[in-house]
């Protein structure tokens, strides 16, 4: 599964959580998908390059530009959940998929 997938299930799924009335889980969902995009974005993915001293060459994150479009927003949604309001923060998730979803179509 790719992190651009990862994102957009986990997006998925904590609206669905809302839906349900099961706000509490979809915070903590939330929570986790955020630590988890912020791991994501670092570049620790180490590469070797060959004939060298074997030490590591980082590169950039898989769909790096993609978690970083995220970020502005999934902080909005964060400051939805922290005002407690599910319907402003329903409202947030769908507008973030949506414009993910344009910038994966463009």
């Amino acid at each position: 599964m790719s992190n651009r997938d990862h994102l957009v299930d986990g997006l998925h799924s904590i609206l669905e959580d809302l839906w349900g009335g099961s706000d509490q889980i979809a915070a903590s969902e939330f929570r986790k998908l955020m630590a988890w995009r912020e791991r994501a974005v670092k570049s620790a993915v180490p590469t070797y390059r060959a004939g060298t001293f074997p030490g590591p060459v980082f590169q950039d994150a898989q769909d790096l530009g993609f978690l970083e479009f995220a970020a502005p927003a999934m902080f909005n949604i964060e400051a939805a959940f922290n005002s407690g309001d599910s319907n402003t923060t329903a409202e947030r998730i769908k507008d973030l998929l949506s414009s993910l979803s344009a910038r994966q179509s463009a």
